[in-house]
Order: C-alpha cells, then sequence, then structure tokens
C-alpha cells in the first residue's frame, strides 16, 4: 500500500527530496485533527520560506533495508497518533524464512522493489545503501548459511534494480562487519559477517562462512558462474618474498619452505648432535692414552 511507504519513507524523503511532507500525510493528519475539535493539524506545516530553503538539499539517498512486509488497511477509530493516522497494519508470509529478528524476514525481491519505488517517486536519485543485512540468535554457528543466501539474493536483486530497472545504485554497505550491540535486545541478536568472542577478555574476531563469501562478492565485483570454471578473482595474486603468486601457490610455498627450514633445523641439530658425540668419545679417548702412558 502506497500510505504505508508515504507514511515511512516519504515521512523523511519527501521534504528534503519535494519540499513538504506528502500530501496524503498532510490531508489525512489535517482531516482527522479537526474531525477531533482541534484548531490545527497534528502535523506542523512548513512555510513558503522554509520549503523553498529545503527542497532539493540533497547529495544522494541513503536507505537502511533489512526485510519487507505486507500492509493493509485497518480501522482504528478516532485515536489521534501516528498508526491511527496511517490506518494501516502489517503483517509477514508465514513462507518468508525466519531470521534471529521476530521483525526481519529474508525478502530479496522487496529490496529490488523498493530501489525502483524510490527511483520512481524521487526522480531517480543516486541510492546508497547504508545498511543491509541479517541476524542470528542463540548458539553460535560460524557455519551461517542464512546469512550468504540473505547476501546472495539481496545484492543480486539490487544488481537486477540497477541493469534491468534502471535505479541509480551507486553504493552497498553490509550490516555488519561484526556482531555489536543491538539496541534493546544487546548481544543476544547478531549480525555480523565476524563473531565475537565475548566470553574472552581479548575479544577475538572470528570470521563465519559469510564473510568469506562476501569477501569474494568483492574480489570479484559480483558473482561469477560457476559453470565456467575457477575465476582469478576467487583467486587473487598476493606478494610472497617478492614475487606476485596466488594465495593457494603462496601457501604452498610456503609449507614447501616451513619443510625445508624444518629439514634444515634438523640437519643442524643432527650435525651439532654428531659434534658433541665425537667430542665426547675423544675426550673420553685421550684420558684413556694418558693412563696408559702413566702405566
Amino acid at each position: 500500500m502506497d500510505i504505508f511507504l508515504q507514511f515511512f519513507l516519504g515521512w523523511y524523503a519527501h521534504p528534503i527530496f519535494k519540499g513538504d511532507y506528502p500530501e496524503i500525510m498532510r490531508t489525512t493528519i489535517r482531516e482527522r485533527s479537526l474531525a477531533a475539535g482541534l484548531p490545527q493539524s497534528r502535523l506542523p506545516e512548513f512555510t513558503p520560506e522554509e520549503i523553498q530553503r529545503i527542497n532539493g538539499t540533497h547529495d544522494f539517498f541513503g536507505l537502511n533495508h533489512y526485510t519487507s512486509v505486507l500492509a493493509f488497511h485497518i480501522d482504528v477509530g478516532d485515536s489521534q497518533d501516528y498508526d491511527s493516522d496511517r490506518g494501516t497494519a502489517t503483517m509477514s508470509d508465514r513462507t518468508w524464512l525466519e531470521t534471529g529478528s521476530a521483525w526481519l524476514r529474508i525478502t530479496p525481491f522487496g529490496f529490488r522493489k523498493l530501489l525502483e519505488y524510490i527511483k520512481d517517486e524521487y526522480g531517480n536519485p543516486q541510492i546508497y545503501v547504508t545498511e543491509n543485512g541479517v541476524s542470528e540468535k542463540g548458539a553460535v554457528d560460524l557455519n551461517d548459511v542464512h546469512r550468504k543466501y540473505y547476501y546472495e539474493n539481496y545484492i543480486n536483486q539490487g544488481l537486477k534494480a540497477r541493469v534491468l530497472d534502471g535505479a541509480d545504485l551507486r553504493g552497498y554497505t553490509a550490516w555488519s562487519l561484526m556482531d555489536n550491540f543491538e539496541w534493546a535486545e544487546g548481544y543476544a541478536e547478531r549480525f555480523g559477517l565476524f563473531f565475537v568472542n565475548r566470553s574472552d577478555p581479548a575479544l577475538p574476531r572470528i570470521p563465519k562462512m559469510s564473510a568469506s563469501y562476501y569477501t569474494s562478492i568483492i574480489n570479484c565485483n559480483g558473482f561469477k558462474d560457476p559453470a565456467l570454471g575457477p575465476h582469478e578473482c576467487l583467486n587473487p595474486e598476493v606478494d610472497f618474498l617478492g614475487r606476485q603468486l596466488s594465495a593457494d601457490d603462496a601457501e604452498v610455498s610456503l609449507y614447501v619452505l616451513f619443510g625445508f627450514l624444518l629439514v634444515s633445523l634438523l640437519g643442524i641439530i643432527g650435525v651439532v648432535y654428531g659434534l658433541v658425540i665425537t667430542r665426547k668419545k675423544l675426550k673420553r679417548s685421550s684420558q684413556e692414552l694418558y693412563k696408559m702412558n702413566r702405566m
């Protein structure tokens, strides 16, 4: 329902991109306020000078997005508050994948629709996704398959919004790098690509499986078709002793070098041991020769 987005997204975006609150907000709240006997709308009205000053004061559209919902109309009577003015309620489809947060279901298709909505509603501004991610709760599992699925599909829908729908999507930020303090949920709900072990005073950061997957997307600047075989972006070159080697080759070289060092160390130990034994034998022989000369 458009009214839900106008009251939710448009409440903040409209004044900056269009100079005033959405028309449906202004009309609905004014009519409901007057019907309740109030002398004016509960929604403050911008003056013409304020509209002129604020209209178009944007550099880009910054978007925090996690999930989508189903919205439907409800009649709340004469209550005078934001939810009653909006006159809508929301719910999630029971078939949508659950996460560690009750309010967050995995709905990548809604991400694409929202980006297209912003494009059409606000003149296709430059869009930077400033937060996008998914939570887990309960026992720690570094094999976070649901997060890999989330990023794979949400980023893919963002790509479709740009390439197929024409949305000017310029940047994307995953939320979040590490598990952190999540408002009223504290440390119970975890959004990080890295697990933070808070039982250890050193707070070690341990990468989850999704961190490796997200890294591959960054290195490859997108998705590579597995049917085409291994891609060089999945095995980037690194500097190893002044030479550029693939990560796999560098790892093998490191093991070989370690092997040589180990063999060399064992060889040195063997030589030293041999010298010590030889010295002891020479010393014993000298002592025996000395005793024979004394006899």
